[in-house]
């Protein structure tokens, strides 16, 4: 199965401390994850079951960009309980970076069951 995400991957920011002692997931880090549940909602009706495998092509326009562990988190998790029931069902995961020249920057996602 295949999902692609138009525009540019955000990264998993660290949980802020907000008022009261309360934690919290940034809000641009949130909304990239309801992105990316929103697209894989388009492409799958269920949630999958069993380990799975997770390819993501991260493409981009130039040298500055994120760490790709911190990429693979925010989608990881904009994928949980959308692609998969849970992100511990992932067995397997490749990340990779692609340097564009003049296309536009976007996300591929893969994934697979593990037979």
């Amino acid at each position: 199965m295949r999902i692609i995400i138009p525009g540019r991957a955000v990264p998993k920011a660290r949980p802020r401390l907000g008022r009261g002692g309360r934690v919290y997931t940034p809000k641009k880090t949130r909304e990239y994850e309801e992105l990316v549940g929103w697209y894989a909602k388009q492409y799958i009706p269920e949630p999958l079951e069993g380990d799975i495998e997770l390819h993501v092509k991260v493409y981009v326009k130039n040298n500055v960009f994120p760490d790709i562990d911190n990429i693979a988190k925010s989608i990881m998790d904009g994928l949980n309980g959308v692609a998969y029931k849970d992100d511990r069902q992932v067995a397997c995961l490749t990340v990779q970076r692609i340097l564009l020249k003049g296309q536009k920057e976007k996300v591929e996602i893969e994934l697979a069951g593990v037979s």
